[in-house]
């Protein structure tokens, strides 16, 4: 059950909503003014480190893009 991000296209709201099936993605109203008509946001996401004794404080300097073990 994805939560996904959407805008409204009448106002401009931007809010969640969580998706049990695939159908709900077009039935999205906003919560704010009642509108109809949505769109999907792309989000971000986060995920933790599995390495023992590093919790995601140790991931503040890291960047995304340099080589840290694993596949290269």
């Amino acid at each position: 059950m994805p939560i996904y991000e959407f805008k409204c296209k009448k106002c401009g709201n931007v809010f969640e909503y969580l998706c049990l099936r695939s159908d709900d993605e077009d039935q999205v109203t906003c919560p704010s003014c009642g509108g109809e008509k949505s769109e999907k946001l792309l989000s971000t996401f986060s995920s933790g480190s599995s390495n023992s004794g590093q919790g995601l404080g140790s991931l503040a300097g890291a960047s995304s893009c340099s080589p840290s073990g694993g596949f290269s």
